[in-house]
């Protein structure tokens, strides 16, 4: 029997591991309310089962929130070990979300709002400077005050696209093989198993993703041999993507994830070491994503030339603009927008690049 300890000294106390209840999941549940961040990002949770029953039923623990690029995300808690029974449940109150305008869920915000449990959010809000009438929130107006952003950045990005978070104290073998199935399937969903501590007569809980399952080679920041991460200040190098998500419009932003996801197949490492670009290393060639505009992204070919871009863009029946910008003459770039069509086709044409495909004969 194992058993852990906390403290420092001579002062040592015994870890113990709690079984969940419905009680506790409950708290859970309040802590999410206020203190999304326990998922491990910045959300801010708009609804709640009582909010949906035309999907949910009342007894089922289940959130909706948003992210900071405007998506919905439904929070689905249970306890014990999860089963495809989440899984379903989720999947079916993310289409239902899918089909709702932003003034719908400006309505849904009120009334979860509005009920005496969450009068503190509700607070919060107003404190805030949230707009809100009688009847809705506004949504643009709780976002850009919660991620510290434009209204206008959230114009037309609000519940453009939605994902789906599942927590519980374990996920059954074939619900893990189900999420990682949707997730290669450009599904945005993940699996996040918490645990109940005592320590010194006080709760404490932990939660931590375990599917999709985390590569650190590509979703940490790249860090050199005994450097620790605490000992840097630079901003990008410690939150890797999320400083770059920050940076960018909601809706490049979500540009960017869909660029990572396209190319995960062909990507060897990120290194997250630059202010305005990060590198993206494949098997043969590298990357570099350029997110000096918050307006777009740019991809640069790294040591060839802008005639040889265009020619193997064209391969792929890719119409886009290449260009070069100062201070980097060898790396041509090709600029991309949210209103651009962003799809497989591009996918593969970055993940040969990443792998080695001839671009031109002396290369």
């Amino acid at each position: 029997m194992s058993k852990m300890f906390t403290g420092s000294g001579r002062l040592f106390q015994e870890v113990q591991s709690l079984p969940m209840d419905d009680e506790s999941l409950q708290d859970i549940e309040r802590r999410i309310k206020i203190q999304p961040h326990f998922l491990g990002e910045p959300l801010v949770i708009i609804g709640e089962a009582a909010d949906f029953p035309q999907v949910l039923t009342p007894d089922t623990h289940d959130l909706v929130g948003l992210d900071a690029m405007g998506r919905a995300v439904v929070v689905s808690l249970c306890m014990g070990v999860a089963d495809t029974e989440q899984d379903i449940r989720a999947l079916q109150l993310a289409a239902f979300l899918s089909s709702l305008s932003s003034e719908d869920l400006g309505k849904i915000a009120r009334s979860f709002i509005s009920r005496p449990a969450n009068d503190g959010l509700r607070r919060a809000w107003e404190e805030m400077g949230v707009e809100m009438s009688d009847e809705a929130v506004e949504l643009s107006s709780l976002l850009a005050s919660a991620f510290d952003r434009d209204a206008e950045d959230y114009a037309e990005s609000t519940n453009a696209e939605q994902r789906i978070i599942i927590t519980s104290e374990e996920f059954s073998s074939r619900l893990v093989n189900v999420i990682q199935w949707l997730v290669e399937g450009g599904i945005g969903i993940v699996g996040l198993k918490y645990n109940r501590f005592l320590v010194g007569g006080q709760e404490v809980f932990s939660a931590e993703q375990i599917v999709p399952r985390i590569d650190p080679a590509v979703d940490a920041p790249e860090q050199s041999p005994g450097h620790k991460q605490v000992e840097s200040a630079e901003p990008w190098r410690v939150k890797g993507r999320a400083y770059h998500v920050e940076r960018l419009s909601p809706a490049v932003g979500n540009l960017l994830d869909r660029l990572l996801l396209l190319i995960k197949p062909a990507t060897f490492t990120i290194n997250y070491s630059h202010k305005y670009y990060f590198w993206v290393r494949g098997a043969k060639r590298n990357i570099r994503v350029r997110t000096y505009y918050r307006d777009r992204l740019e991809l640069g070919f790294y040591n060839t030339t802008q005639k040889a871009v265009e020619e193997y863009l064209a391969r792929y029946k890719i119409q886009a603009e290449v260009n070069t910008v100062g201070g980097y003459t060898d790396s041509p770039f090709v600029g991309l927008t949210s209103d651009m069509t962003f799809d497989e086709k591009w996918g593969r044409m970055l993940c040969d690049w990443l792998n080695g495909a001839a671009i031109e004969e002396n290369i």
